[in-house]
């Protein structure tokens, strides 16, 4: 018995290190999961007094970044104060580690993707688990480390390809008598409004996944009456429970049976197609057509290969046929921004269920192909996130943090800016914190909201971003939100003449944050609503830097501005489009000597086809009696008539119209314009060839001031 005794004594004792090694490799996904979480902490949060290097402090996207936390820390939320893409949920999470840090520029830019990169994680980590529960750890960790560095999973992508691994098990437990449908339809319901709070777009992913998956599974068990009906049961205690999340997600944000976060949401979500397209790159159209054409190799392989009778969720045909239509659905948001950081998260979906379905196959042979075929696709496609330079330089700022900022940069707020960068900032700073009080609100145009935080004071507005008030819903969203704030001072930054730069002005320009035309779009075309009422509103006060104007409230100016407007010899038609690159010539026009603005009203008709792609690129060509030609771009919300403005003259001199003396308003050469042609041209193959352009009036409008 002691011979026996001791062999046995040795397979199960934990110093063993063959059991040692075996009981570690039932968890590499959870240590492959942790070092991700390691490799992504920033220094800088462990080390709350360590100034924070920016080094390129003038991407739009840094001012939401910015403004969106602070707005945290002043009580504002965004779905119940104001309105975005994203919601409160992505909002609160963002700011989690500068609230415990303090919110301050430095913290802001070091943490605010920590602790959605990290959800990330764990929710890639999560649909793993759920799609290859019966596979080896190893077959979950490698895809998980393959997807994290390679492939930017990010919060707003990576919940709806969780949930729909989950609610395809759940109608699988359903059908099979393990889960309750109303268990099913309730949680369904509370997850989906969760991804709402997080982000209308998820939001819609997420409801994508329940629908797809129920039609999958429902298709694949259709011959099973019974089964049928018990699914049948879990969509109707769905759209009960809805109301009830609906009900109670109003009642967070105004009232029970409000409905305006939703009519917010939903007028977001439309925008987005048509008011911020941008063109497919070669690299772009490569990871949109490779994941799809490798994508449908796998699932048409995991298909041919399956086993008859096989409960495995990968072999399942609720799976095959659910799994590569919802990851279609998702590269859509490629299809409309297609550059190429947002196409890599378009196929994050066919690329994390793709990957699933290369490590569901057995066999040494096979383990090795999956291997390196999902190698390959991750190292030429993807893009490495981790470089062991940056972690380690983020995790030496925990023992040496950097207490003076590097030659060439100044300290404001915990951060360190390029000299001039930091210059602007105190001088904007400075001068709303003297003309507005702790509580009351500052006005921001076109999109600079970080002197929200820089001043300490809240950016009014009914948008996060004022360039995102494109048509005639948000527009009066965020006018509506600048009357509420009534703001005494503000900070105005004309766009630039990049007619008159050299690309390197024009990089040291965009890089400094001060204004460009938004995708082409001066902001004056994009949001001329807006403009228009700051105008009657506020005067020029004083120039605080280069490009840089404070403005004062000064409510007289709304009943002494005057728009004379004079109609144009324009012809009112319809002119049909028969090719992809088209022409609209409108004329020579009787230009007035004294007109400072452009008005056309449009309606640029589109088949139906357009919403699930995206319009083409407009333009508007004017010619001008010295023989110069320029182009303005502009957008409009296709089959909807439309007003669209234009300032034909040089971008920097709109500063002029905010004086309090109107005779300072019409200056500098103004050659009358001689000829108008709109041009429609494809951003690239995606874009929908218009139908005809509708031309229902022109006007020459000048601005002036009665006294």
């Amino acid at each position: 018995m002691e011979k026996l005794d001791v062999p046995a004594r040795r397979r199960t004792s934990p110093l063993s290190l063959p059991a040692a090694a075996k009981g570690l490799a039932r968890y590499w996904d959870i240590v492959v999961l942790l070092l991700l979480v390691l490799a992504s902490l920033p220094g800088a949060w462990l080390s709350p007094k360590s100034l924070v290097v920016v080094g390129n402090a003038g991407l739009i996207d840094d001012n939401w970044h910015l403004d969106e936390i602070f707005k945290v820390s002043r009580g504002i939320w965004v779905g119940r104060d104001v309105a975005f893409t994203h919601g409160f949920l992505f909002q609160w999470l963002s700011a989690l580690p500068a609230r415990t840090m303090g919110i301050s520029m430095g913290a802001i830019y070091a943490t605010w993707f920590t602790v959605l990169v990290w959800c990330a994680f764990v929710f890639t980590f999560l649909t793993l688990r759920l799609l290859l529960p019966e596979q080896p750890a190893w077959k979950r960790a490698l895809p998980l480390l393959l997807v994290c560095l390679f492939w930017a999973p990010n919060l707003r992508t990576s919940l709806p390809i969780l949930l729909f691994a989950a609610f395809l098990r759940g109608w699988y437990a359903v059908a099979e008598g393990r889960l309750k449908p109303l268990v099913l339809g309730a949680a369904s319901a509370v997850l989906c409004g969760v991804g709402i709070l997080i982000a209308s777009d998820t939001g819609v992913y997420s409801i994508a996944a329940l629908v797809l998956t129920f039609a999958a599974v429902a298709l694949e068990l259709r011959r099973d009456v019974p089964v049928a009906k018990r699914l049948l049961l879990a969509p109707a205690a769905f759209a009960l429970c809805a109301v009830v999340v609906v009900v109670a997600i109003n009642a967070v944000m105004a009232r029970p049976f409000d409905f305006r976060f939703w009519r917010d949401s939903k007028e977001m979500v439309r925008a987005y197609r048509w008011a911020t397209p941008f063109r497919m790159t070669t690299a772009g159209t490569l990871h949109l057509l490779g994941a799809l054409a490798g994508g449908a190799a796998a699932f048409a392989l995991r298909a041919a290969t399956r086993h008859t009778g096989s409960t495995a969720t990968m072999e399942r045909t609720g799976f095959l046929a659910g799994g590569f239509l919802f990851a279609v659905v998702m590269m859509q948001s490629g299809l409309v921004r297609s550059d190429v950081g947002h196409t890599v998260t378009a196929v994050l979906a066919m690329v994390v269920l793709s990957g699933a379905v290369l490590f569901s196959f057995s066999g040494t042979r096979t383990h090795a192909l999956a291997i390196l075929v999902a190698f390959a696709c991750s190292t030429i496609f993807g893009d490495l996130a981790f470089h062991t330079s940056g972690i380690a330089r983020s995790y030496s700022q925990v023992f040496e943090p950097l207490t003076e900022c590097p030659a060439g940069f100044h300290e404001f707020n915990r951060g360190c800016f390029e000299t001039d960068f930091a210059g602007m900032l105190r001088s904007g700073s400075a001068y709303l914190q003297q003309h507005s009080g702790p509580n009351e609100s500052i006005l921001v145009f076109p999109y600079q909201t970080l002197f929200g935080i820089a001043s300490q004071r809240n950016v009014a507005g009914g948008l996060i971003q004022p360039y995102t008030a494109s048509g005639p819903y948000l527009s009066q969203l965020e006018i509506a939100g600048l009357e509420r704030g009534a703001p005494p001072a503000g900070v105005y930054l004309p766009d630039a003449d990049l007619a008159q730069m050299s690309l390197s002005e024009v990089s040291h320009w965009s890089q400094s944050d001060l204004s460009v035309p938004v995708d082409g779009v001066n902001n004056f075309t994009r949001t001329p609503e807006v403009w228009f009422w700051m105008l009657r509103h506020y005067r020029a006060d004083q120039q605080l830097a280069p490009a840089i104007f404070g403005l004062q409230r000064d409510d007289s100016r709304a009943t002494r501005i005057v728009l004379q407007v004079q109609p144009l010899d324009v012809a009112v038609q319809t002119y049909p489009i028969h090719e992809r690159s088209s022409t609209v010539d409108l004329g020579s026009p009787a230009w007035p000597h004294d007109a400072d603005c452009l008005r056309l009203r449009l309606t640029v008709r589109y088949s139906s086809t357009w919403t699930l792609r995206k319009p083409e690129r407009m333009q508007l060509e004017i010619t001008r009696a010295d023989g110069k030609t320029t182009l303005h771009w502009f957008v409009l919300e296709p089959n909807v008539s439309t007003e669209v403005w234009f300032y034909p003259w040089s971008p920097p001199d709109l500063i002029h119209y905010f004086d309090p003396d109107p005779s300072r308003w019409h200056s500098g050469l103004r050659p009358a314009i001689t000829r108008l042609r709109i041009l429609a041209t494809p951003w690239d193959w995606v874009s929908v060839q218009p139908q005809a352009v509708v031309v229902e009036g022109a006007d020459a409008v000048r601005l002036d001031m009665s006294q």
